[in-house]
């Protein structure tokens, strides 16, 4: 449901090689692992996350006119 299933998968990994050890192959508790981590296997998707887009679309300059010009340097005099 959070949508953290490549966490959940190595958690039931985890959880399921431990079990295994101490249990036993054959426990109920280790086979009951064993199915949760099939079924986080088929859940799992390997998709790049989405991103949403900052802009929509151009934006304008609002004054273009202004952008347009050039500087004029300053021409005063010089100190001697």
């Amino acid at each position: 449901m959070l949508e953290r299933n490549q966490e959940a998968y190595a958690y039931f990994e985890l959880a399921s090689a431990i079990l295994e050890v101490e249990l036993g192959p054959e426990h109920e508790r280790t086979l009951t692992a064993s199915r949760n981590l099939l079924k986080a296997k088929r859940s799992v998707l390997n998709v790049k996350p989405e991103y949403k887009p900052l802009w929509s679309f151009a934006a304008l300059n609002p004054m273009p006119k202004l952008a347009k010009k050039k500087k004029k340097g300053k021409k005063g005099k010089k100190k001697k």
